[in-house]
């Protein structure tokens, strides 16, 4: 219990500075900038992050190897394999990311600070990697600690630059270049100590190609991301106007903590289902559900306080924005924010090494999205563009959720209906604010203000309720668990000053 604390209150940190990172950041470059030009840099930056996907999604794999190796050090078999592994993605984050800088330099204009940007996006790419190895080996405050050290690092700098020096993009290019260098050496102590993960080493004599044949498999995760998170921004920037983008970033950013979240946590859950299920089988279980259903209702109560706000304070953050289009792209992302929880079936199979189960789903996600995409490039509709991006994201949450394999069947049903229920009523409260007449929703004052969270204290009380049903069946081990984790939190506190 007491890793689960230290995991998730870095895990929160992590996530609010990511978070404040946008909502800080973003208004200043509106300011400074001006739509265009902040429309441009996150153009810009989506295409950097091809690099993301250079190791073929081979972090995915070798996570059991891991565990057995980190369980048994003789188990020579294990570390022949991860070690293999982990050749094949330092090798391919150099032959992905080297040509990449070239073609930018090439048709790119010769910007430097272009340069920099896919660099610092690799070593953050090598970062995150090495992190999902550390969870596996249940380091998950070295691990989480890192990328937290990351991030306030980038907003620091960056907010500082803008507001003090109105800084253009060029500078941003050098600080995530810097920071990815300093957080990469700093990590590098903890792969040192542990004798794993390092970047410098001797490459394994005989290096099997039998590994780097699994890449059909596991690219499709981080190509799969990669689109999600980007491929919307490079749509808008080429069928609509800079400021659908900014829209788009900001809504994304809100959003993307909540979907942050869940993954993180997924992590997390799915590593402790492993570690239970060998002599708790139900408890197991139930501590996994219980954990998806409270992040789709986290993320449902951030939906409803989005919609429920109705562009008022958003306003003074998205100056000179378009109201209509902010409410319909929240929409959007409202109604797939709760799907996002499949993430927890997709991170259980990968601890059981299911890669090409996953592929094949990821797949299917990014052969919708890559259809999707060339219609809205012809349609030229923003709205198509949003609509169609929503049900590629719903196909891919069912296909992981309702499958009879790995992840218990029970677990995928709840998570499915609680999705689903989510996604209603959040619904329900956008037509709600947008078609009802009353005029307390559309005002700023303070009695206004009073009102709307008496309504939004209302309907999450519905969907707490809505929740509640839906786990009805899991109390009784759930009061179980409850106890068994708070005499074992006791215990523990109690026992440190002897130690």
């Amino acid at each position: 219990m007491r890793k689960f604390f230290q995991f998730f209150s870095l895990t929160i940190l992590t996530q609010g500075v990511l978070l404040l990172n946008q909502i800080v950041l973003l208004p200043i470059q509106i300011r400074i900038w001006g739509h265009a030009s902040t429309a441009n840099w996150y153009a810009t930056l989506a295409l950097a992050t091809s690099a993301t996907v250079a190791d073929f999604g081979l972090r995915t794999a070798g996570h059991a190897a891991l565990i057995r190796y980190a369980h048994n050090p003789g188990d020579e078999q294990a570390e022949t394999e991860f070690r293999h592994l982990w050749a094949w993605i330092k090798i391919l984050i150099c032959v992905v990311t080297i040509p990449l800088i070239g073609l930018d330099l090439v048709y790119g204009g010769y910007r430097l600070w272009h340069t920099a940007l896919i660099a610092g996006v690799a070593l953050e790419t090598l970062l995150c990697i090495r992190v999902m190895y550390l969870d596996s080996l249940e380091l998950y405050r070295e691990a989480e600690a890192g990328y937290l050290l990351l991030a306030a690092a980038r907003l620091c700098l960056t907010v500082g630059a803008l507001v003090l020096f109105h800084s253009s993009p060029p500078t941003f290019g050098w600080i995530w270049f810097f920071t990815g260098v300093f957080a990469v050496a700093h990590q590098s102590r903890l792969c040192r100590r542990i004798g794993l993960l390092r970047l410098i080493e001797p490459i394994p004599a005989g290096l099997s190609w039998r590994t780097l044949a699994i890449a059909r498999h596991t690219m499709a995760d981080p190509a799969s991301t990669w689109m999600r998170n980007n491929v919307p921004v490079l749509i808008l920037s080429a069928i609509a106007q800079p400021i659908a983008v900014t829209t788009y970033v900001a809504l994304r950013a809100v959003f993307g903590a909540a979907r942050q979240m869940i993954l993180q946590l997924s992590r997390y859950a799915s590593v402790q289902y492993v570690s239970l299920r060998q002599s708790q089988t139900e408890v197991a279980k139930v501590h996994f559900t219980l954990w998806m259903l409270l992040t789709a209702f986290f993320t449902s109560v951030l939906t409803c306080i989005v919609f429920a706000d109705n562009f008022r304070v958003a306003s003074f953050w998205l100056v000179r924005s378009d109201a209509a289009l902010y409410q319909v792209m929240a929409l959007t992302f409202g109604l797939a924010s709760p799907f996002y929880v499949y993430q927890f079936a997709q991170a259980l199979m990968l601890r059981y090494g299911e890669v090409s189960e996953i592929a094949r789903r990821q797949y299917l996600y990014i052969i919708l999205l890559t259809i999707f995409a060339a219609i809205s490039l012809l349609t030229k509709s923003v709205v198509f563009s949003l609509v169609v991006i929503l049900v590629a994201d719903v196909t891919i949450s069912f296909s992981f959720m309702l499958r009879s394999t790995g992840t218990p069947t029970s677990t995928g049903v709840h998570g499915s209906v609680a999705a689903l229920g989510s996604a209603l009523l959040s619904g329900g409260l956008w037509l709600l604010v947008r078609a009802c007449p009353l005029d307390f929703l559309h005002r700023s004052t303070t009695s206004a203000i009073v009102c709307t969270l008496v309504l939004l204290s209302l309907w999450t009380l519905l969907i707490a309720a809505v929740y509640l049903y839906i786990a009805h069946d899991l109390f009784p081990n759930a009061r179980t668990m409850a106890g068994s984790a708070l005499r074992a939190l006791f215990n523990s506190r109690s026992e440190e000053p002897a130690k």
